[in-house]
């Protein structure tokens, strides 16, 4: 029984090692995805910028001529 005992001891703790490895990897890869979706929400917040100053470069071209046609 003693025997059997320290077997079982081994195997829960070599499962318990290669679990926490996993999570390990797991934690390291989530890492790199938050940096990646960072890097992504900072573009879009850029093109929304520049998409948005855009627009209001050309409503501030088509304003006048609108503004002059209907006086």
């Amino acid at each position: 029984m003693d025997k059997q005992s320290e077997q079982r001891r081994e195997y829960l703790y070599s499962n318990l090692s290669k679990q926490l490895s996993r999570l390990n990897s797991n934690f390291e890869q989530l890492n790199k995805n938050m940096a990646v979706l960072r890097e992504q929400a900072e573009l879009s917040q850029r093109l929304a910028v520049s998409q948005a100053s855009m627009f209001m470069g050309a409503k501030d071209v088509f304003t006048p001529e609108q503004g002059s046609s209907s006086r």
